[in-house]
């Protein structure tokens, strides 16, 4: 498919030097190439290859950010459950609301991953060097870790409003809460003022630095010690099994922040029903039990496992032909 989209792509594909299926001859740098793990010739490139990708996988995964951020917030505190499972979820939604329902909030979502997906995936090579290490050296985990965790912790405080209104879009059943994106931005500040529009920066922003730090350095480390073990050329195949694994554990580890960003969001101002994020965890606990900051795991990790996919191979693909 990625042939297919571009000729750059099909030739190189043909020539042997991008090895789609993973079994072909390993594809060389050419000399000077920035070979870092996410590493681009420019620190501009790598935010230019980053909004793409990130933006391109939104697109395409919001629907299951909409089934799982629906499931996080129904039977809360003891009420009553809509939905019985993912599937139940999204085709009660597009038979009650329209299919379009399942792309509700992408307005917000879309500014939302300019500012933070573009963030984190572009700032990760520069704040590693940052830390005085080149692209090419050799670093423990450590560092991967809190480079990762910077640069998702500082684009996800940046990104609140984005994702307050994307959540609240997201769960407006009736369509009727908001007019439109920026409706719901200035309908926002009007209501609650400039500090209303970073309500949830708690969970929001834990779930962003735990994503974080376990999926890009997971990425990383995976891709890095597969290629020096020699299991897999750099390609395709590389990509997926890096990418897919990274989002499995990123969606594990961020599963009980991001069901609290979204209760703590989602809640009307004034109502109050938690205090933060720590009071929402253990209200959660208490009324529904430890596997409730689980909910809706599998629509996350359908979201995250694919729009983790999506973003490596393209920033990958980006990264070898265009820089």
């Amino acid at each position: 498919a990625l042939c297919w989209l571009s000729p750059n792509l099909a030739f190189s594909c043909s020539m042997g030097t991008t090895d789609v299926s993973g079994a072909g001859p390993a594809r060389v740098e050419p000399p000077g190439k920035a070979s870092g793990a996410l590493s681009t010739s420019t620190p501009l490139k790598g935010f230019v290859f980053s909004w793409i990708s990130v933006c391109t996988a939104e697109t395409i995964t919001l629907p299951t950010d909409t089934v799982k951020t629906r499931m996080q917030v129904q039977g809360e505190l003891g009420a009553i459950r809509v939905y019985r499972h993912s599937g139940h979820a999204a085709t009660t939604i597009a038979r009650t609301e329209g299919v379009t329902a399942l792309w509700k909030g992408l307005g917000p979502a879309l500014v939302r991953q300019s500012v933070y997906g573009t963030f984190r995936y572009g700032a990760y090579e520069p704040i590693k060097q940052a830390f005085g290490v080149a692209p090419t050296a050799e670093f423990n985990l450590i560092r991967k870790v809190s480079a990762a965790c910077a640069a998702g912790t500082i684009g996800s405080l940046i990104a609140v409003p984005c994702d307050l209104v994307k959540v609240q879009m997201m769960t407006d059943v009736s369509g009727t809460r908001y007019a439109g994106t920026f409706s719901a931005f200035r309908d926002i500040f009007r209501r609650e003022g400039l500090r209303g529009m970073w309500r949830g920066t708690g969970p929001t922003c834990a779930r962003a630095a735990v994503g974080a730090m376990t999926e890009l350095p997971v990425y990383d480390e995976i891709k890095t010690r597969l290629l020096e073990q020699q299991y897999y050329t750099d390609g395709f195949q590389l990509h997926t099994v890096s990418a897919l694994t990274a989002g499995l554990v990123s969606t594990f580890a961020m599963n009980p922040f991001d069901v609290a960003k979204s209760r703590v969001m989602n809640q009307k101002p004034g109502g109050a029903t938690y205090t933060g994020m720590v009071d929402c965890i253990q209200k959660t606990i208490r009324n529904e039990g430890v596997a409730s900051l689980w909910k809706g795991f599998f629509p996350a990790y359908a979201r995250v496992g694919p729009r983790v996919l999506i973003i490596f191979v393209v920033l990958e693909q980006l990264r070898f032909h265009l820089d």
